[in-house]
């Protein structure tokens, strides 16, 4: 294989390897677009709905909730735990830094299966002051019975990150809960966002913003990555076809260089001619 047969083949095979991996990417995005478009469907769907039971959503405390119930409002009776407020960090709420307050609400459902667990809910937001210590005065949350109405969400992955006292990186229960020194059954894989208490705290809180429905640029991006496996494809392809080209032409003028001029084939005339000129000279030499 020559040089120039071999560049031309990794240029074909750059091209494939290069237009392969942006046609993956595409699909990544086109299916990251999908589940958004699924995701605001379902908050679309349920973000208004009527308040739930929590027992119509969840089948035990330890359970995962279905995606097609996220934001699915619920009412749930029961009262703060005293002591079980804790910070949620690096959440900014409209650009602002803020706080997102939680707390442990334990559940009061004799004859349910959530009787006596935790919930951990969110119940809005506090500004974080001159500095994210934490160390500023949070609004409690009502003592006694309440009535939490709240949007139902599935619990965040556990963070790996250290946190001051009383301050965690992600609503994970557990975490949650160990954070505030909050012991007891829980309510393991969900949390609520906070709607509205009865009766209402003496400070209300920052509500939690509306979640966006916008779909973001996933498809858009998809149409970028084909387009440029397209351009790919089209690009190396010319340069493949130039590399060969100009082999080619390399080859047809060194074989025209190296080819050897063809003795011309005497004519009639020329062997008449040289006959002649051979009598003439052996009669001479007589």
């Amino acid at each position: 294989m020559s040089e120039a047969t071999r560049r031309v083949v990794g240029l074909v095979v750059l091209a494939v390897l290069v237009a392969a991996g942006c046609t993956v990417a595409g699909l990544w995005q086109w299916q990251r677009g999908d589940e958004r478009e699924q995701a605001v469907a379902t908050l679309r769907t349920n973000y208004t709905a009527e308040p739930a039971e929590l027992g119509e959503l969840l089948a035990a405390p330890d359970a995962a909730l279905p995606e097609s119930l996220t934001w699915r409002p619920v009412a749930v009776t029961g009262r703060y735990v005293p002591g079980s407020t804790v910070l949620l960090r690096n959440r900014p709420v409209d650009g602002k830094p803020a706080f997102h307050v939680l707390a442990a609400l334990e559940v009061d459902e004799p004859g349910s299966p959530f009787d006596g667990a935790l919930l951990v809910i969110d119940r809005g937001w506090v500004p974080i002051g001159t500095d994210a210590t934490g160390e500023l005065d949070v609004p409690a949350p009502p003592e006694g019975t309440v009535t939490v109405e709240a949007r139902v969400r599935p619990a965040e992955s556990r963070s790996s990150r250290t946190a001051p006292a009383g301050q965690v990186h992600s609503i994970h229960p557990e975490q949650v809960l160990a954070a505030s020194g909050t012991t007891g059954s829980f309510v393991a894989r969900v949390y609520g966002g906070l709607v509205a208490e009865t009766p209402a705290p003496d400070v209300v809180l920052g509500p939690l913003p509306v979640p966006s429905t916008d779909l973001g640029p996933h498809r858009s991006y998809a149409m970028q990555w084909w387009m440029f496996a397209l351009g790919a494809l089209v690009g190396f392809g010319i340069l493949a076809w130039r590399e060969r080209r100009d082999d080619d032409a390399t080859a047809t003028r060194a074989h025209a260089v190296r080819e050897p001029r063809r003795r011309r084939r005497p004519s009639a005339e020329d062997e008449e001619d040289a006959l002649i000129e051979a009598q003439a000279s052996e009669t001479s030499s007589r």
